[in-house]
């Protein structure tokens, strides 16, 4: 009996260490999970270190998640993720919403719906742009933010979207400041074709 519940302790270890180690955890949508990682923290940091990963768990915001140590000077098993002038563009207002929300509303959540989202990206795109386009673009960028873990779609809400905690830890304080240093160059690269990915652009 007691090999029998150890093999099963070992077995939810190994699935909760491949799941954080394919992307993000979350506790609200993924509760069994987090809380495997929970109990076996100071196990799966060591872990993960021996392969010159960093794990992050943030108690508050309900997320983990695993990062590259850049120090070490290995292969990078975490890749960096390229963002198209669009995502970008989003990430950086959304990122911005939530630091202003903050400032008054306390501990509420922010919740955006599709036309908010909206408002907040056209004066980055030429004024000329078709609007049945930009629509479409601006879906197809919420549905990555979405994917990535930065939005959640509100159950029962059509087009309304939470932001997420997480996008604190991935679009940071330098993360933005070297964003607002290019900004023209994006916007100069967006006015020529913001559908195609600019590879300058990274996080991770």
């Amino acid at each position: 009996m007691e090999d029998t519940l150890t093999e099963e302790k070992d077995m939810d270890y190994s699935r909760a260490l491949i799941t954080i180690l394919k992307g993000v955890v979350d506790k609200r949508t993924q509760p069994y999970i987090w809380n495997i990682i929970k109990d076996n923290q100071p196990r799966m940091e060591e872990y993960v270190a021996r392969i010159g990963l960093l794990l992050y768990v943030d108690d508050n915001a309900g997320y983990a998640y695993v990062k590259q140590n850049d120090d070490d000077n290995l292969p990078r098993l975490v890749p960096r993720h390229q963002l198209s002038y669009g995502l970008s563009i989003l990430l950086v207002q959304l990122r911005k919403c939530l630091g202003d929300f903050d400032a008054s509303n306390g501990d509420s959540i922010l919740v955006l719906s599709f036309e908010d989202i909206k408002l907040r990206l056209k004066p980055f795109y030429p004024a000329a742009t078709n609007e049945a386009k930009f629509d479409n673009e601006v879906n197809r960028h919420i549905k990555k933010a979405v994917e990535m873990g930065f939005l959640s779609e509100i159950y029962g809400q059509a087009d309304t979207y939470e932001v997420r905690e997480l996008i604190r830890s991935f679009v940071t304080a330098d993360w933005l400041q070297k964003f607002n240093e290019r900004l023209q160059d994006y916007i100069d690269y967006g006015a020529k074709d913001s559908d195609q990915s600019d590879d300058d652009v990274l996080i991770g």
